[in-house]
């Protein structure tokens, strides 16, 4: 996980504000399947943060495992660092330091 900034977040509503700000301290996390694109040279850490800071949620869905901050799993629609449409879908969950934005796939977009 990065770390690039020590304040933190307040998670409590959620939505592309909350998920930037996280983003944007480096308070983010993400999943095998992330990490897996990334050592496969199919994205970089980079193209996420990028992803978010332009993109917008075009789809909120239920997590189905009912650990992220109300129960939200959004789907997101930016650019990548080579302007690209880029795709990413995640959550914003609580720890014990804090919360952190939990990428659970990335990747460019099939319309892009």
């Amino acid at each position: 996980m990065s770390n690039k900034g020590q304040e933190r977040s307040n998670p409590s509503r959620g939505g592309i504000r909350t998920i930037r700000s996280l983003v944007a301290i480096g308070q983010y996390d993400w999943t095998e399947k992330v990490l897996k694109a990334i050592e496969d040279g199919r994205c970089t850490p980079e193209d996420l943060e990028h992803c978010i800071a332009t993109g917008t949620v075009t789809k909120k869905n239920r997590d189905r495992l009912g650990n992220s901050v109300g129960n939200k799993v959004y789907t997101i629609l930016g650019r990548d660092c080579a302007g690209c449409e880029f795709y990413t879908a995640g959550k914003i969950v609580k720890g014990s330091d804090g919360a952190i934005y939990f990428f659970v796939t990335a990747r460019r977009s099939k319309r892009g």
